[in-house]
């Protein structure tokens, strides 16, 4: 072999050792850290802000015990994302001028997301999504339903039909 293709064959191996030491890490836009991301059956997620949580028939869920677990693929994270922000818009832009200090702001608040998919009588797949802007510091939002009586636009959720790409049940936390 000559010196050119040891050459070739480490820049190879380079290349590809730094493709495989950074899979599933992004940079973070404005602090430069790096952002854990997750994959569950092929999905990726960013851990930091979205939760996935399995639906339990026994527990205190949002549907009742005749919907049935289920998974949740890549476009359904995407359509999840996507209706949200037509939704939180739809919202933002129906407040008077009045109620403007409920606007929900995505882009100012550290909003994280819990989502727990079903499938119904029907055989539709389902999700409800829950969101909040505070944690009390807190990693317990990643495994338990995060529920708040109160704070106002700081809480909201929704149940999206994912078959339908229909968003319902949208509701914003009052103030106390």
């Amino acid at each position: 072999m000559t010196s050119c293709s040891y050459i070739t064959i480490l820049t190879i191996a380079f290349c590809l050792t730094n493709i495989l030491t950074s899979c599933g890490q992004s940079q973070g836009k404005k602090t430069g850290q790096i952002i854990k991301s997750k994959s569950i059956n092929s999905i990726q997620f960013d851990t930091s802000r979205t939760s996935i949580i399995p639906f339990d028939q026994k527990g205190d869920y949002p549907f009742d015990n005749s919907y049935k677990p289920t998974t949740l693929t890549q476009e359904g994270i995407n359509d999840i994302d996507s209706l949200l922000i037509v939704r939180v818009t739809n919202y933002n832009n129906s407040l008077d001028k009045n109620r403007k200090g409920w606007t929900i702001d995505l882009k100012k608040y550290n909003y994280r997301k819990q989502l727990i998919a079903v499938t119904n009588r029907n055989g539709e797949k389902e999700v409800w999504a829950n969101c909040f802007c505070d944690t009390w510091g807190s990693d317990s939002w990643k495994n338990e339903i995060m529920r708040v009586n109160d704070d106002g636009n700081c809480y909201f959720n929704f149940k999206i039909n994912l078959t339908m790409k229909k968003l319902y049940d949208f509701d914003v936390n009052g103030v106390a």
